[in-house]
């Protein structure tokens, strides 16, 4: 059983001006049970879009998502609040995502008591085990979120997804907007949460250090495709996308990750519009080892190593 990603291709058209936004153009994921798929890449390139489709928040105008066989999107609206919903999201800002007039505790047991996942009389009690879950004292379910820190706000955003007992979560940037000091704890409860309930993850993150330290497979994305994927050690230490090999470069210390004399240099100009995209290879006007064959020839995924595929000629050679 895992999360199988096929084809999907998502576009936004601006009525306005009569564009398309091509958003996601074919991509294709398999995630095992259990495991944790960190997706990184320059923002724009449709990580979060990615996020949106996988939790039927949206659906593709092509291709299909399917979790332990059964379609995200097949959801019979008017039975749903007796459902359990197997993918949750968790948000990149946990003030922005919480209701600033509902108390913390009412905001999880919210979910709890649409699901009816315990009975009436236990749901209080769910909502104090789920707060001591995520490592909160049970008396703050009584505050507003105003009145907790940033840490303490994610925590609650984290505890909110669990009420649903879903087995997929889906983490966008879950700590981007958290201190320095309260980002490793916070991480370190993913983890304890993963291995305790047997939960799959896809963490979406800038950041690679935190992809190297949550992650069992990497996809770097690139204006809506995925051009390196594999597991961290190949693709975070042994990198062979021209793309992977610059957001690499140009972490503060680079050094810790790779070989930094095979390394591209730091990307140069900016991402192509997406309403109007290059030909060929996506990437060819920033690649630093861009041939004139790349401008005209599309780039697709090809394994150069079990479980290492990457989408770039130069890497055949």
């Amino acid at each position: 059983m895992s999360l199988v990603i096929e084809n999907v291709e998502k576009i936004y058209k601006i009525v306005s001006t009569q564009t398309v936004i091509h958003a996601l153009n074919g991509i294709d994921i398999s995630l095992p049970t259990g495991k944790t798929l960190g997706i990184v890449g320059e923002s724009g390139c449709g990580k979060s879009t990615l996020a949106r489709l996988v939790t039927g928040l949206e659906a593709p105008n092509k291709g299909s998502i399917t979790w332990n066989g059964s379609s995200v999107h097949d959801v019979n609206k008017g039975s749903f609040s007796t459902k359990k919903s197997v993918v949750q999201l968790v948000f990149q800002d946990p003030y922005s995502s919480l209701n600033p007039r509902q108390r913390i505790g009412d905001a999880i047991t919210e979910i709890v008591s649409v699901h009816k996942l315990v009975a009436k009389n236990l749901i209080q009690t769910r909502t104090s085990e789920l707060l001591t879950l995520v490592g909160l004292a049970d008396d703050l379910k009584n505050r507003y979120p105003h009145q907790l820190s940033g840490g303490q706000r994610q925590r609650v955003s984290i505890a909110r997804a669990l009420a649903a007992e879903p087995n997929l979560l889906v983490l966008d940037e879950p700590v981007s907007a958290l201190d320095v000091s309260v980002r490793a704890e916070v991480m370190n409860l993913l983890i304890d949460l993963r291995e305790k309930l047997g939960l799959t993850y896809i963490f979406i993150s800038h950041d690679l250090a935190m992809i190297r330290y949550i992650s069992d497979l990497v996809a770097v994305m690139y204006l809506g495709k995925i051009v390196e994927f594999g597991n961290w050690e190949q693709v975070i230490n042994n990198p062979k996308h021209p793309y992977t090999q610059a957001l690499i470069r140009a972490m503060p210390d680079h050094t810790i990750i790779g070989n930094p004399e095979s390394l591209a240099k730091t990307l140069q100009g900016e991402v192509p519009d997406p309403v109007n995209l290059p030909t060929g290879c996506a990437f060819h006007l920033r690649c630093v080892k861009a041939t004139p064959a790349c401008a005209s020839t599309p780039q697709t995924l090809f394994e150069i190593t079990p479980q290492h595929r990457v989408a770039c000629m130069e890497a055949k050679i």
